[in-house]
C-alpha cells in the first residue's frame, strides 16, 4: 500500500466546497454508515464544480475518481457502500434522484436538495429541459431490498416454522445492512446454516465485527475508526 505524504494544512486560496449548516444539524445526525457521508459529500463537491441550475452526477462519476473509491474502500466497503450512500441520503432528503432514459440508455442522476435542484427536478420532469440530449427524466422507482426471508432462502434453504419465528425477532432487532452483510459473508464462506448468520449479527451488534476473520480490516472496524466508539451503539439490537 503506498503511504500518503503527511497534510500540511489547507492552502490559503483554493477551492472549497460549501455546505449549508442545516446539513450539520440535521442531516448528519439521521446518517447511520459512513457511505451515507461520504455519498453526500462526493455529490457535494462533483455538483459544485458544474454550471447551471440543473446540477447532478451519476454514482459512475464518482466511483471514477481514484481517491472517491479509495475513500468508500478504506472507510464504507467499496462501491456497495457509495450505492447504498446515495439511496440513504435520497431516502433522508439530503439528496434528489431522477432516473433518465433516451437514445437506448438508462442513468440514475443524483442532485443536492436545494432550492435550484428542486426546480430542475420539477422542470425536467415536466419535459421543460432536458438533462441529457433525448433522455426522458423520471422518478426513480424504490429499490426494493430483499427481506430476511428472502435472503433465508436464497442462502440458505426452505424456512420452517421454527426457523421463521427467529427470523422474525432477527428482523425486529437488526438493521437491514447488517442482515444483508452477514447472508452475504456466510454465502462467501459457502456456510449455509442460519446458526452461524445468527451469530455473526450477535456479535456484530456488539461491536465485534472480526469474529472468525484473519488478515482483513473490517467494515466495523472502519466505521469506528471513522465515526468514534460511539458508532458501536447505533447497531445495538432493541431490547
Amino acid at each position: 500500500m503506498t503511504e500518503l505524504a503527511p497534510f500540511e494544512g489547507f492552502p490559503g486560496i483554493g477551492k472549497a466546497t460549501a455546505i449549508h449548516n442545516s446539513f450539520f444539524s440535521t442531516v448528519l445526525p439521521a446518517m447511520r454508515e459512513p457511505g451515507d457521508l461520504l455519498a453526500f459529500l462526493w455529490v457535494a463537491r462533483l455538483v459544485q464544480e458544474q454550471q447551471g441550475d440543473a446540477r447532478f452526477v451519476t454514482a459512475a462519476q464518482i466511483w471514477v475518481l481514484p481517491e472517491a473509491a479509495s475513500s468508500f474502500n478504506a472507510l464504507a466497503g467499496g462501491r456497495e457502500s457509495l450505492e447504498r450512500g446515495l439511496t440513504a441520503c435520497v431516502e433522508c432528503g439530503a439528496l434528489l434522484v431522477l432516473d433518465l432514459a433516451g437514445g437506448g440508455q438508462q442513468e440514475t442522476v443524483y442532485f443536492v436538495n436545494n432550492s435550484a435542484s428542486r426546480r430542475a427536478v420539477a422542470r425536467a420532469r415536466g419535459g421543460d429541459i432536458e438533462l441529457r440530449p433525448g433522455a426522458i427524466a423520471y422518478e426513480a422507482q424504490p429499490v426494493r431490498r430483499p427481506n430476511i426471508f428472502q435472503l433465508y432462502e436464497e442462502h440458505v434453504g426452505t424456512i420452517t416454522p421454527l426457523v421463521a419465528e427467529r427470523l422474525l425477532v432477527a428482523a425486529d432487532q437488526y438493521p437491514q445492512h447488517l442482515i444483508e452483510s452477514a447472508f452475504r459473508e456466510a454465502a462467501e464462506r459457502n456456510i449455509r446454516n442460519w446458526k452461524y448468520v445468527e451469530r455473526m449479527l450477535q456479535n456484530w451488534s456488539e461491536g465485534n465485527q472480526q469474529h472468525e476473520t484473519s488478515g482483513r480490516d473490517s467494515v466495523e472496524r472502519r466505521r469506528r475508526r471513522f465515526l468514534g466508539d460511539g458508532a458501536a451503539g447505533r447497531v445495538t439490537p432493541n431490547r
